[in-house]
């Protein structure tokens, strides 16, 4: 699962770097790893995937509703970080708490 580390990068680089074709790139990529996993909770992050994808398109960005999405996925992400494989619980454990850390610090730059 190669992404992992671009995934990490770009959301500690800061979301606002992350231009919206390459968070549909991203997006697609995680989509398509996870349709592949038979884990329970996997099927909740996809959805919530592609509900970011459609937020991400839309005419007008709901950043609030942004927000909460990232918050969302970072939760589930680390949720199933115990549920992955031991090669890469530690990079899913990681993704998660970047996702955190970015919905807060979007969250805080809006405050």
């Amino acid at each position: 699962m190669p992404q992992f580390d671009a995934t990490i990068k770009h959301f500690k680089d800061g979301v606002k770097g992350f231009t919206i074709s390459a968070a549909t790139k991203n997006i697609e990529g995680w989509e398509e790893t996870l349709g592949k996993l038979d884990a329970p909770g996997v099927k909740t992050i996809v959805r919530d995937l592609e509900s970011l994808k459609k937020h991400l398109h839309a005419k007008e960005l709901d950043g609030e509703a942004i927000r909460k999405l990232i918050a969302k996925l970072g939760k589930e992400t680390v949720a199933i970080a115990g549920k992955a494989d031991s090669k890469h619980a530690d990079k899913v454990r990681a993704l998660g708490e970047a996702l955190t850390q970015a919905s807060e610090t979007t969250e805080t730059a809006e405050a």
